[in-house]
């Protein structure tokens, strides 16, 4: 099955929040490490004890780029990820409508935060050593961290829920 757009797709069960993502984000668009400015936010549940990325679906009816009053966002013909162009004024109106909670509000420079997937190319993706995160394209293409990237055998991989059981 093909997808219309492309999107990160993300295995909550192995991502251990190591935060690589949101470095190699903000690095990619910030130029620095400034995770408060990553397009992908890691947030924790404390009483599961899970991390999860939080990434934008890419919807194929966005609810953001209708929401815009400045027609402000707008799609990459080639990945499908939502964009965000100069006339955007920062009203948060697409932060709002996200139903996914993906959007977010720089409100330092009064501008919408959304995952532009980096032209195909997630540096998020690129950098996640357990490979929690994958890109899947257009096409149906799954992309994952590549080879030189530290990995750990599945079967390692597990989550403690109590002193008796694991899963």
């Amino acid at each position: 099955m093909t997808e219309k757009y492309g999107r990160l797709i993300v295995d909550r069960d192995i991502c251990t929040g190591c935060r690589s993502c949101e470095v190699a984000c903000s690095l990619a668009h910030e130029g620095c490490f400034w995770p408060e400015r990553a397009r992908i936010q890691v947030y924790k549940k404390e009483e599961d004890g899970l991390d999860y990325p939080m990434v934008c679906l890419q919807c194929d009816d966005a609810a953001c780029m209708a929401a815009c009053p400045e027609e402000a966002l707008e799609r990459d013909l080639q990945t499908g990820a939502v964009l965000v162009k100069d006339a955007c004024i920062g009203c948060g109106a697409c932060v709002e409508t996200c139903p996914f909670g993906a959007a977010r509000l720089d409100e330092a420079r009064d501008r919408a935060i959304i995952c532009d997937l980096c032209k195909g190319e997630p540096a998020c993706v690129q950098r996640c050593v357990v490979h929690a995160l994958k890109y899947r394209d257009g096409a149906g293409r799954i992309v994952t961290a590549p080879v030189h990237a530290i990995t750990l055998p599945q079967e390692k991989l597990h989550l403690k829920t109590d002193s008796n059981t694991t899963r």
